[in-house]
């Protein structure tokens, strides 16, 4: 905030810097009659002129917060070494050329500032997106009744998501559908999902400005036309009067964090393959019957295409196993794992 405050002070002042530079400038004002190698400048609305005699003038810009406005840099040679004086476009208003002693009157040259235009570049962000990753998990320990049916505390599988609903819940939050096959035990199970991920990718707005055909332009002489804007650029309000010798294009580009992390919830019902012991019939407890996972954990995009993820996921397993205390009769057992999971995915997004 301080520092801020002391940029605009000077830029009320109108002379912003005066430092040392390794050359007087390149560009000579085109209006200078013969002869007229020097001027100095006066200033608008009663503001101290410059006391310095200067040789070149060259259109700049100056950020004050936020904005970039238009300046001129002027150089000026004294004591062997060069100086340049930025001055806001807005504080100049006129050159005094013909300084030597003599009959032929002081020129002056109003100096004006030019049209200002923007460019904004906002790419397409994706909002909809397919994954299709390999999943890897560890369990802990068994949970179920006898007999025990857990698994050799890893497995594995692959899943697959897709999220077509676009920016529906906004920008950054996505809603996905999916499901995968995982093997656990020699046993396959096929989970569905439903996946909730918000993203902290911010959109990053840069901005840079360039003055048309370049900065040396000036007009000695009232023109009718002014120069050719870029397409697609629009011109910001401004004062009717400028100079059409040249433009002053703003760029705007707004970009993607590509590699923003992420958080996720997800979970669903679990169904079984094919292998002996699926399904709750016949057994003397069917109503216990019920597989589902559930977790969350976080991601991040290592490139566009390539995401990684690790997460915590609890299932709820069961299988039917032959009940060691009723004789010959089954019943649903039970396994509730808990595990750390890791998924690397292919990501395409749209």
């Amino acid at each position: 905030m301080l520092r801020y405050l002391v940029v605009v002070f000077f830029a009320s002042a109108s002379i912003i810097s005066a430092m040392p530079g390794d050359s007087c400038g390149t560009c000579v004002f085109p209006c200078a009659r013969a002869g007229d190698g020097s001027f100095t400048l006066r200033l608008t609305g009663g503001r101290t002129d410059p006391a310095r005699v200067f040789t070149h003038v060259t259109r700049d810009t100056l950020r004050i917060g936020p904005e970039v406005v238009q300046a001129y840099r002027f150089s000026s040679k004294e004591t062997g070494s060069c100086k340049d004086t930025v001055v806001l476009a807005d504080h100049a208003q006129t050159l005094v050329m013909g300084l030597t002693l003599g009959k032929t009157p002081p020129l002056y040259v109003p100096i004006t500032p030019v049209a200002e235009y923007v460019i904004s570049s906002e790419p397409h962000v994706p909002t909809s997106f397919i994954e299709v990753g390999g999943v890897l998990g560890y369990g802990g320990s068994d949970e179920s009744v006898r007999p025990q049916i857990g698994f050799n505390a890893v497995y594995f599988g692959a899943e697959i998501l897709v999220a077509p609903f676009g920016a529906m819940l906004g920008r950054n939050l996505s809603l996905a559908l999916g499901g995968g096959l995982m093997m656990e035990g020699g046993r396959m199970r096929f989970p569905t999902l439903g996946h909730l991920r918000y993203s902290f990718a911010a959109l990053q707005d840069r901005t840079s400005a360039r003055y048309l055909p370049d900065a040396c332009s000036f007009s000695c002489e009232p023109r009718p036309d002014t120069i050719p804007a870029p397409d697609g650029a629009v011109r910001r309000p401004g004062p009717d009067s400028v100079d059409r010798a040249a433009i002053l294009v703003h760029e705007r580009v707004i970009e993607l964090d590509e590699h923003a992390p992420y958080l996720f919830l997800e979970g669903g019902p679990v169904f079984n393959g094919s292998f002996e012991g699926a399904g709750p019939d016949p057994s003397i407890n069917p109503d216990e019957y019920g597989q589902w996972v559930a977790g969350g954990g976080a991601g991040i995009a290592i490139t566009n295409w390539l995401h990684a993820q690790l997460a915590y996921r609890f299932a709820r397993l069961n299988l039917r196993t032959p009940c060691v205390e009723c004789g010959n009769v089954f019943q649903v057992n039970t396994n509730e794992v808990h595990s750390v999971l890791l998924r690397v995915a292919l990501h395409w997004g749209w």
